[in-house]
């Protein structure tokens, strides 16, 4: 019932109880707005991810110029090696090694000016060395390049095992039978083949032994014989300067004739015969 006018009113304590209390912070602070904090985080996120963009994009730009700038580089250092005049082939630095005696220097010299004035590492090294080796007097040839701008010829020549007689002098042969050159005079430290220098089926094969035994002889042997012949290719003979006669057979086992008519000529005799070199024999 409603307090009566002028006396006090009493609250029970169940309604006391009943009352909702409000927390000291929510009397102090204001209310935060609604959306507040997450409107907060998305622009965090946002300038963040803008920020790795640009990163990434600095970061893209700078290995499209290191990219750019290595290939820039590696094209400059090409053109260089590969089509520059800088690193050409000049005449004058065309060393040559192993010329002289047969091997005509400036045939071999010609050989090599076809390549002056191109770059050095387009230089065909082993077309240049097949050129020179086409020449009669060299064996074999070895080209090098000298940089920046030089070749070096390195060349073996074929070495004259005896001389044949042709019209209008004498024609030296290695032991391949290859006519190295042609001189007036037989060399002193030659001896004259006595085989006709035929392609013919009976002296091709005799000729050829001649050549095989006259290239296994060591020098100073080699400059002791003064003509070598032949009825067959079974039937070398020598003629030594003293007048001897060697009596070779064929070209087998030559190495082992060597060393037995070395002994023998320790000893003076008219005909050696080495044809069977494990029974060799001598007569005046």
């Amino acid at each position: 019932m409603p307090a009566a006018p002028g006396r006090e009113q009493t609250v029970p304590g169940d309604a006391l109880e009943r009352r909702p209390s409000v927390p000291a912070a929510a009397r102090v602070l204001p209310d935060r707005p609604r959306g507040a904090t997450a409107a907060a985080v998305s622009t965090g996120l946002a300038a963040r991810l803008a920020e790795k963009a640009a990163a990434d994009r600095r970061l893209l730009l700078h290995r499209i110029g290191v990219t750019l700038a290595v290939l820039a580089l590696l094209g400059g250092v090409a053109w260089v090696l590969l089509f520059s005049p800088l690193l050409a082939l000049q005449g004058d630095k065309i060393e040559l090694a192993g010329v002289g005696g047969e091997v005509d220097a400036a045939q071999v010299r010609a050989a090599v000016e076809p390549e002056v004035g191109t770059p050095l590492l387009r230089v065909d090294t082993s077309a240049v060395a097949d050129r020179v080796a086409t020449l009669p007097a060299v064996e074999r040839a070895q080209v090098s390049r000298s940089w920046p701008d030089g070749v070096t010829v390195t060349v073996v020549p074929r070495q004259p095992v005896a001389a044949a007689p042709v019209e209008g002098g004498w024609v030296l042969l290695d032991d391949d039978g290859v006519q190295v050159t042609t001189v007036p005079e037989v060399p002193a430290d030659l001896p004259e083949v006595t085989v006709p220098l035929s392609t013919s089926a009976e002296t091709a094969p005799a000729l050829e032994a001649v050549l095989s035994v006259l290239g296994a002889l060591p020098p100073d042997l080699l400059g002791q014989v003064a003509e070598a012949g032949a009825t067959s290719a079974e039937h070398v003979t020598l003629t030594l300067a003293d007048g001897a006669t060697v009596r070779w057979g064929d070209a087998g086992e030559s190495e082992l004739k060597v060393e037995v008519l070395t002994v023998l000529r320790q000893q003076p005799a008219g005909v050696y015969d080495v044809s069977v070199p494990r029974a060799p024999t001598t007569s005046s």
